[in-house]
């Protein structure tokens, strides 16, 4: 504020001026946001300042706040002559010092009104009798210029004869249930229906200041009982316990005050203040006991909606991790298959076999092929019982098995293993992925077999000595069987490479002539015969 009277001379306005301007800037800025909120309060300019306050106690709700007698408050009334006289509670310091500019901005940006506003003080109210009472209070007297756009409210038609009431006493306590009337005295003169339920008795008991938690006028002072818009929690209505034997849970109603001049009392018309189905049974109310015009119905029956809702989502969330789960060991397993069978076969045929799809067999034309066996099986076998055989077995092909993965990983030499029968151990290099070194690396392999053999014992203790025989071709590869599949290679150069191992020595590798000339040339051989070949083979330089 004195910022802004020094800034009054510079721009030549009076303090009185730019106190208004400054009113009126902060009013259109608070407008611009909340348009919508601030034209929906009241449908007059008494009925905006009287439903502000409605507004204000929805602000502090929902930043967790409840009313106090300190919380600043409004309230508007009519004067005979038709101007309005504006009593603002507990001002703010600053909202109080631009209140007339925010007077004049509100009447001309929500109702299109030319108005003037005059600060009242004290001593002019208590010298018209209408002080409210109330030391820390501001009043502005609103005078409404003729315009052809003035909104009236209309007279009141009501009568004050109670001969003239169109209801009786009991209906209206059945269509009020949560009403309450009392005198000035705190006398309660009549109770509604369901407060009579919760109270359980039809004893009244005079009621204390304390027992209401919000309210900015005392109540003897009648001049200010016509504030319509009171908004109060009504706190605990609790009947004497010696007397009823009845311990009656706490209660908050949530409503409006009421002036009634022809009875001089005081009418509060509110409802329970809940919005969990559970807090409406837990004070012994049903849904009947609420009125149907009653929102707070609504209020609990959305409640209970977004509850379910809320259950709803949550058990879709669980039941959303739980599937994420299950598809991620889906997943595993998944992989755990795909490994599996890439391991017994090749892997596009082993993606092939995962999806489902039928593998066409397919011919290949340059495969070289291992085939291997160990010298005198049979005799081990004999010497020694079958869990030693199986247990010597799988040390020796697992160590042919880990050399296979090593070389397609470090030397992409891509060799597969075709199968295990027995003491024969069978490799192919060439199918699916072509290589122009396929017969290298059988040879490598070969040897590799060779040293990994000696490493392992037979239960006698001796080193195993193996025979191998490598032949290269063509061969016609497919997937056989359903239940049980196996890759399996068939033609006549399979058969050949048989023979080679079986025309081979123990510790030695027997190679073919179309394996020696496919890129084994230069190598240290020596030439065997072999009576078991084909003619145009026979006429090839063979080697061993």
């Amino acid at each position: 504020m004195l910022l802004i009277s020094v800034s009054c001379c510079p721009i030549g306005l009076k303090f009185e001026e730019m106190q208004e301007k400054f009113g009126e800037e902060f009013f259109n800025i608070c407008f611009d946001e909340n348009e919508r909120v601030l034209r929906a309060v009241g449908g007059t300019l008494q009925d905006f300042f009287n439903g502000f306050d409605a507004l204000l106690e929805h602000i502090r709700t929902s930043f967790g706040r409840q009313a106090t007698l300190e919380s600043p408050s409004f309230l508007c009334k009519e004067l005979p002559e038709g101007n309005l006289m504006l009593h603002y509670f507990h001002p703010h310091q600053i909202v109080g010092f631009a209140m007339t500019g925010m007077i004049k901005a509100a009447a001309k940006k929500i109702y299109r009104l030319e108005v003037e506003v005059e600060q009242v003080t004290n001593d002019k109210l208590c010298s018209e009798g209408t002080n409210p009472g109330n030391c820390n209070c501001l009043t502005f007297l609103i005078k409404e210029h003729e315009n052809a756009n003035t909104t009236k409210a209309l007279p009141p038609g009501t009568s004050q004869s109670p001969l003239d009431l169109r209801i009786s006493i009991s209906t209206f306590c059945r269509a009020f249930p949560f009403h309450l009337m009392f005198d000035p005295n705190m006398l309660v003169l009549q109770l509604g229906e369901g407060l009579r339920k919760q109270l359980r008795c039809d004893i009244i008991l005079p009621l204390n200041n304390s027992d209401f938690c919000s309210g900015q006028l005392a109540l003897e002072e009648a001049p200010m009982w016509g504030r319509i818009a009171l908004i109060t929690y009504l706190a605990s209505l609790v009947c004497d316990a010696t007397v009823t034997g009845w311990e009656i849970p706490l209660m908050f109603l949530l409503g409006q005050m009421i002036h009634v001049p022809e009875s001089n009392s005081i009418l509060f018309l509110g409802s329970p203040c809940v919005d969990k189905l559970d807090e409406l049974m837990g004070r012994g109310l049903h849904l009947s006991d609420i009125p149907i015009h009653d929102a707070t119905r609504d209020v609990i029956l959305v409640g209970e909606q977004a509850k379910a809702q809320d259950g709803l989502k949550k058990r879709m969330d669980k039941l959303k991790a739980t599937l994420e789960c299950t598809h991620q060991a889906l997943e595993e397993e998944k992989k755990k298959t795909v490994d599996l069978l890439i391991s017994i076969f090749p892997e596009e045929v082993a993606q092939q076999l995962w999806q489902g799809q039928q593998v066409q067999a397919r011919k290949f034309d340059d495969v070289t092929m291992l085939f291997s066996d160990i010298v005198g099986f049979t005799a081990i076998c004999a010497q020694c019982t079958p869990m030693q055989v199986i247990s010597m077995l799988n040390e020796l092909y697992t160590r042919f098995d880990h050399q296979l993965t090593v070389y397609d990983i470090r030397k992409k030499l891509f060799t597969v293993k075709v199968e295990t029968i027995g003491d024969a151990y069978c490799v192919a290099a060439g199918l699916h992925k072509k290589s122009l070194s396929h017969a290298k690396a059988i040879a490598l392999m070969a040897l590799k077999m060779m040293e990994l053999s000696e490493e392992v014992l037979t239960p006698d203790g001796s080193p195993i000595k193996m025979r191998i025989g490598i032949h290269s071709g063509s061969v016609l590869a497919g997937v056989v069987g359903v239940r049980m599949p196996r890759y399996c290679l068939f033609g006549n150069n399979v058969t050949l490479a048989s023979k080679f191992e079986s025309g081979s020595h123990p510790r030695r590798i027997n190679v073919s002539p179309t394996t020696y000339q496919s890129g084994m040339e230069g190598k240290e051989a020596r030439q065997k015969d072999q009576p078991f070949l084909p003619k145009i083979i026979c006429n090839r330089r063979s080697g061993r």
